[in-house]
């Protein structure tokens, strides 16, 4: 049996609020090339789940933050200049810290652990995260979907996913080049 599209949602959403550094939206625009619907429910269940990962994170950093962050600085994209810059996007508060950081590619599991590590209680860190992860990821949902309809039927699915996945390819290799392997 196949793992459905929220069940793949779901363990990519808490991945990526761990150790993996491949966001979710690349799953969850393929999902919309075919199906706004599932896409938007997939985005609901990555936000949720990426609340998990992050509850996890922020733990860690609350109870380890050297060893959180001696973890965290190994996984690709991350830098310690990057916890410097969500220390700055945190001055202006948590919710608009993080959703700013949703928006401009800095790891959410970085402000999880930041949170950890500054007192920020779990309650609070834990409410507002999916409030913050899933604008993103809808409106990521949206624009596959929009860009899937403009297309129509010009373009058979297959080669929709394919076009999909190669800008993911771009988007990455400039990400790296920018912040760093």
């Amino acid at each position: 049996m196949r793992p459905g599209s929220r069940t793949l949602a779901a363990l990519w959403g808490f991945a990526e609020a761990t150790l993996f550094f491949i966001v979710p939206d690349v799953l969850l625009t393929s999902l919309a090339l075919t199906s706004l619907g599932k896409a938007l429910w997939a985005a609901l269940v990555a936000a949720l789940a990426a609340t998990t990962g992050g509850i996890l994170v922020w733990y860690c950093a609350a109870h380890d933050p050297e060893a959180t962050r001696g973890v965290l600085v190994h996984v690709p994209g991350i830098s310690k200049t990057s916890f410097t810059t969500v220390q700055q996007l945190l001055e202006s508060g948590l919710f608009d810290g993080m959703l700013h950081g949703a928006f401009s590619g800095v790891p959410y599991k970085i402000f999880a652990a930041e949170a950890g590590l500054s007192g920020t209680g779990l309650a609070q860190f834990a409410l507002l995260s999916p409030i913050v992860r899933l604008p993103r990821f809808l409106v990521m949902s949206l624009i596959a979907w929009g860009l899937s309809r403009l297309v129509g039927g010009r373009l058979p699915d297959r080669q929709k996913l394919g076009i999909s996945l190669a800008l993911w390819a771009v988007f990455y290799v400039f990400y790296f080049a920018l912040v760093g392997w």
